[in-house]
């Protein structure tokens, strides 16, 4: 992986580190645990997922 990758994944961790935990547990526990999301949590993640897959740091 490149330097200026690395930076990149570092930057979305250090910006994204809560989001980016809440969106693993939602896609373990969807399957197994049941849960419901607030609209501003779902809007806050589906921001999030934006901001990344556009490349908007």
């Amino acid at each position: 992986m490149s330097s200026d990758k690395k930076r990149v994944v570092s930057e979305l961790l250090d910006k994204y580190l809560f989001e980016l935990g809440v969106l693993e547990d939602a896609y373990i526990g969807a399957k197994y645990v049941p849960r419901e999301y607030t609209r501003k949590e779902a809007e806050r993640l589906i921001k999030v997922v934006n901001e990344i897959m556009n490349g908007e740091l």
